[in-house]
């Protein structure tokens, strides 16, 4: 029994004669079939990359907007690292440090996550929302580009493997029946001998 009677041919002007409108009288309707599939795969390939970039656009401007309208809301202001230590805590280079800085003339004092870095008398962003409580700085835009492009190439790469898998399982299924078919066709050919 033959394993694989599906051929994959690398020479262009044999695609067109096994393409399935072809009027090859040997084309088996399965040929047929499985022609018809590759070539709706390399159409969803194709129509996937506009599709893939659109994506990538909508999670850019999205997060972009987002990201700009945290940073409208919630303001920064310069603070200033104190030589305090954290209290109920030993200060060995923690991340937590004891900022100062003025907000709308008010003074405050309080811990603060810095850079390890950070050392007493240093400058450090402090971020806060519109109530005044501390918040984590906005993230960079520029962010958002990676997040749209990781988007693009997700969206892409699951619609690659989604065709790989249908395109697998046929052909699997239409070797086997090409398979059970040729030998129905030599044991009609040639009956076993009694």
């Amino acid at each position: 029994m033959r394993k694989d009677l599906i051929h994959t041919t690398a020479r262009p002007s044999r695609w067109w004669n096994q393409a399935p409108w072809s009027s090859n009288r040997l084309m088996r309707p399965s040929d047929r079939i499985w022609s018809s599939l590759v070539i709706a795969a390399v159409a969803i390939g194709t129509l996937a990359i506009p599709v893939a970039a659109a994506v990538c656009t909508s999670v850019y401007a999205s997060g972009r907007a987002r990201i700009e309208q945290q940073q409208h809301v919630d303001s920064q202001w310069s603070g200033t690292v104190s030589p305090d230590p954290v209290p109920g805590t030993k200060d060995m280079g923690a991340a937590r440090k004891v900022v100062a800085w003025t907000m709308n003339g008010t003074a405050r004092t309080e811990p603060l996550v810095a850079h390890f870095s950070a050392r007493p008398g240093d400058t450090i962003a402090v971020w806060t929302n519109a109530t005044g409580d501390q918040v984590p700085p906005p993230p960079q835009t520029s962010s958002t580009a990676v997040d749209g492009i990781a988007a693009a190439i997700k969206l892409y790469c699951a619609s690659v493997l989604a065709v790989h898998g249908i395109l697998t399982a046929a052909r699997t299924l239409i070797s086997w029946r090409n398979g059970r078919t040729w030998d129905a066709e030599w044991s009609g050919a040639f009956p076993p001998h009694a």
